[in-house]
């Protein structure tokens, strides 16, 4: 426990915040139908997730910009922090579009 909260300390309280809501809407995807549902449980999945998935991936790559200009301008220290925390929100924006590509694409066509 004290290592996620220092982990979470390291990487700062809105990045946490903003790759756990992804992680969240990530999770919500085998639950998603062909039928798009628009009321009950059944909106969760299939309206909001993608939706807030869809603004996730803007914040998330405003925020590797914002991590690497800090990384270009910073000390040692913070170099490898914002180098760091790059990599990470780059997987996760990896794994935000690739999971929800399919889905899009059943909702497109």
């Amino acid at each position: 426990m004290q290592q996620l909260k220092a982990f979470m300390l390291y990487i700062g309280e809105l990045r946490t915040m903003l790759i756990t809501t992804a992680v969240i809407c990530v999770a919500f995807i085998p639950f998603t139908s062909d039928e798009i549902r628009t009321e009950g449980w059944g909106l969760f999945p299939d309206v909001l997730a993608p939706v807030v998935s869809m603004i996730l991936v803007f914040g998330i790559l405003l925020d590797m910009l914002m991590s690497r200009v800090f990384q270009v301008g910073g000390e040692d220290g913070a170099r490898e922090k914002f180098a760091f925390i790059f990599k990470l929100e780059g997987l996760v924006l990896l794994a935000l579009i690739g999971l929800w590509a399919p889905y899009f694409y059943r909702a497109f066509s």
